[in-house]
């Protein structure tokens, strides 16, 4: 019985953290209720994608899949990549967040016993040398980016065999014209809306396996509460 308890709080000393790591077998506090209830909107998509790429990268069970997480913050899809039989698993993060997720990544991996999980910081940029990735997820960083259709150009190009992506859109519109940088209200990122970020996906990348919509309960405003997902086949 403390084994199982000291497993379950094995996260519970480095306090709030951005995603909650149930999916591990352990419990943590997040760092807000919105963060709460958009990783439960998010995360079972995501991971079902995971999952399907995994899968059908693998033509006999003993083959080596890679997977790199872009814009990871705290790496948990690259942790989660890993857990469900990746052989190499990167994420890779610019470390700019004031609430320093990705400064506790390397920490949280180790303590799920995932510590081949690599951690790389930096930015995202057509310089970023990887070495052949099968698998990239861009799931949260497209929306923060000033040029994100050179971002996703460049996602696509790295991945072998998958790419998976989540972004943000505002639900304040349906213009398949509308794009916004930056962000309303912000300084920073951008905004599309549904219709015109599935025009821009559709003229980079031609084959998509799955797309899903959802809305994103932890975001109030209509701008900020649409969430987009794409699994794409090279």
């Amino acid at each position: 019985m403390s084994d199982n308890i000291s497993n379950l709080n094995v996260l519970q000393d480095l306090g709030c953290l951005y995603h909650n790591y149930s999916f591990f077998g352990v419990d943590n506090k997040q760092i807000s209720r919105r963060h709460v209830l958009n990783q439960k909107a998010k995360e079972p998509i995501i991971i079902a994608y995971i999952a399907y790429a995994i899968a059908k990268s693998k033509t006999k069970i003993s083959e080596d899949v890679s997977f790199a997480e872009l814009f990871c913050a705290d790496g948990f899809y690259a942790m989660v990549a890993m857990r469900m039989g990746c052989s190499k698993s990167i994420g890779i993060d610019n470390n700019r967040d004031k609430l320093g997720y990705f400064d506790k990544a390397k920490l949280i991996a180790e303590r799920l016993n995932l510590d081949r999980v690599e951690f790389i910081e930096e930015e995202i940029t057509p310089n970023l040398l990887l070495p052949s990735i099968d698998i990239v997820a861009n799931v949260g960083g497209l929306y923060h980016v000033g040029d994100p259709k050179k971002i996703l150009e460049l996602s696509y190009k790295m991945a072998n065999k998958y790419l998976i992506v989540q972004s943000v859109i505002s639900l304040a519109t349906n213009d398949e014209n509308y794009f916004q940088a930056p962000a309303p209200r912000w300084t920073w990122g951008n905004r599309f809306s549904q219709q015109s970020f599935d025009k821009m996906i559709k003229s980079i990348c031609p084959k998509i396996v799955d797309q899903y919509f959802n809305e994103l309960d932890g975001n109030k405003k209509l701008k900020d509460r649409g969430s987009v997902y794409y699994l794409i086949e090279k």
